[in-house]
Order: C-alpha cells, then structure tokens, then sequence
C-alpha cells in the first residue's frame, strides 16, 4: 500500500523590507484577495492616552502656577508662606533662640520713602514707613515682647517720611515704656538719624557714617539748553508770580527765579531748625554744648558723633542686644525679626528680610559693590521726589 503523496510547496523568498508598503494596485477588472501582511511589518497604532494626561497635567500645572504667581504679585498668599504673621503683613523670623522674652528687631534699610522702592516685577517693595509701624503695632499687641531694636542702614530720605517714621516710635515708647535702642550699621544719615534720635540708645558700628543734620531741595536748571539744542521755549502758563518757583527752566537772571529761591531756602531752613529739634528733644542732656556746630549737612564718623552726644556707644549687634536686655531687665532673650512677605516670597514663606539671607549676601558682597547699590537706590529715589524736601546725604 503506497501513502498519497501530500503536496510540498516550496519555501517562498523572503520579502524585502519595506515591500508590502509599496504594492502595487491589482490589474484593472481582476480583483483578488489583499496578501496578508505578516504582524511584524503592520504599522502599530500610536498611543495618545499616556501623552495626553501628560499634557493635561503639565497644562494645568502651568495655569496653577501662574494663578499662585499672580496672587503673589498683590500679596494675597501671603498665609502660604512659614512663620508668624500679623494682619498688616508682618513676618516674624526667629534670629536667635532665648528665653520666651523678645527682642524685635526691626530693619529700616535703603532710603525712606513712602510706598516701596520697587519689588517683583515692578510691583511695590517693601515700604520703611509702613514696617516701622507695623512692625511697632506688632510689639505693642505682643506681651512677650520686652525690647524693639532699631536696626537702621540708611542715608535718609524723605523729611515727612522720616518723621512719620520719628513719631511712631515716640509714641510706641510713651504708650508701652518698651525701651527702644538704635542699631547703627554702614549708614544712619541725615534721615537715618532723624530717626534714631527718639530711642532710649543709640549703638553705632566702628564704620557707620552718620549726622547729615540737614535738609535738601534737589533740583536743576536747564534754561537756555533748549533754546541752544533744539530751539524751544518755556510756554509755562501761570497764575501767581511765584507759582513756578523752582521750575528747572526759569530764567536764573529773572526777578521771579531769585524769588522763588529765596522762597525755597526759606522752607529749607524751617525744615532744618525742626531736625534740629528733633536731635535736641531726643538726645537732651548726652549733646555736648557745641553740637549744633555739627548740624550743619556734614557727615560724621561714629567716634565723632559720639564725642559730640549724638551717639551713645560704639559697638556691634551684640551689645545693641545687650543694652536692650539691661533696660527691659531680662537676660537671655529671644531675638526675632520682622519682615515683610511679597511676591514669590509670599510663595515660598521667605521673608524679603531674612536675616540668614542678609548675613550670607552681606559676606559675600564687596564694599564697592554695595556703595554702587546703593548710590543707585538714592538716584531712583531722587527721581522720583523731584524739587521735594529731602533729608538725604547724597555724596
């Protein structure tokens, strides 16, 4: 019995790569079956699930962060960040740890003026006046705390807001009896001394410049600059002779312009006898009898200022610390800080006046560079109280 031959089909070649995705079309009028595509050359369908998540995630992250940015800009996350806050803005840093008793210290830095200096992405930064008195309102509430100290490093500013500033503190002392020392680093003058002169001690560095007992009116005169450049002319329209006193195109040679500067020295020198009070009624019996010789604008070294009364004692942060305690009659005192939360800060619970952040920039910035920053905040502030009262060094 023979077994049935079974039919062998040869093994076909291999198809070369690429090949069943150029076929080419059946003959006209002979339709047939579609070859089967062996699995491993079909194209495989893209998987869009994973992706879109992925995007509707980052989508949403973006916008969320943009929401929180934008809350940050107008300070209203602000109960986001870490630490002690009161309702007017105040954060509070822990300095150096202690007894339950604090000392607060409150920073005026830069120049002081009214509404900031220009925070994140223009919006306003952190005001001096506002944080002194908010600051003040915060141990005025707070019983455990026995001392403010005054940490100041300014050139002044503006007459009415140092004296905003001046008279916070007159009334924080005559309200609570919570003596107030004045802690003075680079810089306490002019402004920056008005107000220190209300507190209880005055503590200065060995380098700190201050004095500047006096009042300016910044202001310039381009008459005839336009005439010669560009052939203009002063169309100032006026009711009142003296209404353009000071106009930085007057004719310096006219009637009206030596008016209107004897007018302007005039408010100048009222404003210094007022600083000149201001020194006599907080400094008292420490002035020397020669003092007001001094007040006369110059800038003063700390060893000179206190050989005058000015000053009570040269030192350092720590014997600021120490006086403080000795007149609230505690030992071993907390020390906090007070600062403000605002923008990306507000976000991350980093206040704008760490004093860990402070000390780290400070060690590492160069003298030159710090006294080029700071020229340049006087310079803006400048800009922006023109022909105004100042009571500014400038050098």
């Amino acid at each position: 019995m023979h077994d049935t031959p079974i039919p062998h089909n040869p093994p076909q070649p291999p198809i070369p790569p690429g090949q069943y995705g150029m076929l080419p079309p059946p003959a006209p009028g002979v339709p047939g079956p579609r070859p089967h595509m062996p699995s491993q050359f079909q194209r495989a369908r893209p998987r869009t699930g994973l992706w879109r998540s992925l995007g509707l995630v980052l989508f949403v992250g973006v916008i969320g962060f943009n929401l929180l940015l934008f809350l940050g800009m107008f300070g209203a996350v602000g109960m986001l960040g870490g630490g002690q806050r009161d309702p007017h803005g105040v954060h509070e840093t822990t300095r150096e740890s202690g007894t339950s008793s604090k000392i607060a210290v409150i920073p005026v830095d830069g120049v002081i003026m009214e509404g900031g200096q220009g925070g994140l992405f223009g919006g306003a930064g952190v005001d001096p006046v506002s944080l002194v008195e908010d600051g003040l309102r915060r141990a005025r509430n707070d019983d455990k705390v026995v001392a403010v100290i005054l940490q100041v490093n300014s050139p002044g500013g503006g007459v009415t807001a140092s004296d905003y500033i001046h008279d916070a503190i007159k009334r924080f002392r005559a309200d609570t009896g919570k003596p107030v020392v004045v802690f003075m680093k680079d810089l306490a003058a002019s402004g920056g001394y008005y107000v220190a002169a209300p507190a209880d001690y005055i503590v200065a560095s060995p380098t700190t410049l201050t004095g500047s007992i006096g009042v300016i009116i910044q202001g310039f005169n381009f008459h005839g600059t336009l005439t010669e450049i560009v052939k203009g002319q002063d169309a100032t329209v006026k009711a009142g002779g003296n209404k353009a006193m000071g106009s930085m195109f007057a004719d310096p040679a006219s009637e009206d312009y030596r008016e209107g500067r004897q007018l302007l020295q005039q408010l100048a020198d009222e404003m210094h006898g007022r600083f000149k009070d201001i020194v006599r009624q907080g400094r008292k019996s420490q002035l020397k009898p020669d003092w007001e010789t001094y007040a006369d604008g110059r800038i003063l070294s700390a060893s000179q200022a206190k050989n005058i009364g000015l000053v009570d004692e040269i030192g350092y942060f720590a014997d600021a610390r120490k006086k403080a305690e000795s007149l609230a009659g505690v030992d071993g005192a907390s020390v906090v800080q007070y600062g403000r939360l605002s923008g990306l800060a507000a976000l991350f619970g980093v206040a704008e006046n760490d004093p860990r952040l402070a000390a780290e920039v400070a060690e590492k910035a160069a003298p030159g560079i710090a006294a080029a920053g700071l020229t340049a905040r006087v310079e803006e502030a400048l800009r922006l109280y023109p022909g105004r009262p100042m009571a500014i060094w400038v050098p």
